[in-house]
């Protein structure tokens, strides 16, 4: 935990640690909130004090730019991260919803529904088609081989997916699927590759913010030694 009040370094500190690890080959990834962590992509600029300090300190100050890719969540600049429904699976897609214990349940059934099917899920717009399928056309069918599905329960699981979209979800939700193996990348110098997530404007947005935040987890989980 690095604590302080405005102006006191955190930024400078953050930077410091990220550059450091990039020179010795450690790539890293940073939440920038503000905007300012993506600095690291341009050389610093000399001023007196700095020039003042590195000479008694008797060190050299040799400004670099580091290697930086900017990513995004939203419509801002930068690379689109992005996954599919199917991906996140019943279990994460509940959480993210905040669904109790029977609407996750319809929601497993949805995907094994899917999945028998070979039907992929790739954005929040197929998951809606599903659910009005499953309580409308293809009721019989679902109800046949999986059990009944209470149509007040999908119609509270689409007013969850809509709060979702309303907060931005529909442009995290699709193809192509991000790879948590690009955030380990280093240059053609042997520097570890600074990713810099620009959040600025999804600051007012939790829920997609977290929504990506599990699935990054997640993946790294079942992915990473």
């Amino acid at each position: 935990l690095i604590s302080g009040a405005t102006g006191t370094g955190k930024t400078k500190s953050l930077q410091v640690i990220a550059e450091q690890l990039s020179l010795k080959g450690i790539p890293s990834l940073l939440m920038d909130i503000k905007g300012d962590l993506s600095g690291l992509a341009a050389s610093g600029t000399s001023n007196d004090f700095i020039t003042k300090r590195h000479s008694a300190i008797d060190l050299p100050y040799d400004p670099m730019p580091m290697p930086v890719e900017l990513m995004t969540l939203s419509d801002g600049d930068g690379v689109k991260l992005k996954a599919t429904v199917t991906e996140f699976g019943p279990v994460l897609l509940s959480r993210i919803l905040d669904l109790p214990e029977a609407q996750s349940g319809i929601v497993a059934v949805i995907f094994k529904y899917c999945d028998d099917n070979k039907m992929p899920l790739l954005d929040l717009k197929d998951f809606k088609k599903i659910l009005q399928y499953v309580t409308a056309e293809g009721k019989e069918e679902i109800q046949s081989e999986y059990g009944r599905i209470s149509t007040a329960s999908t119609g509270s699981i689409l007013r969850k997916i809509v709060e979702i979209e309303q907060q931005g979800g529909d442009l995290f939700f699709g193809e192509r699927s991000f790879d948590v193996k690009d955030l380990v990348r280093t240059d053609s110098e042997g520097k570890g590759i600074i990713s810099v997530l620009r959040l600025t404007d999804i600051l007012y947005k939790p829920t997609l913010f977290s929504t990506f935040m599990l699935q990054l987890l997640a993946e790294i989980y079942s992915t990473f030694p």
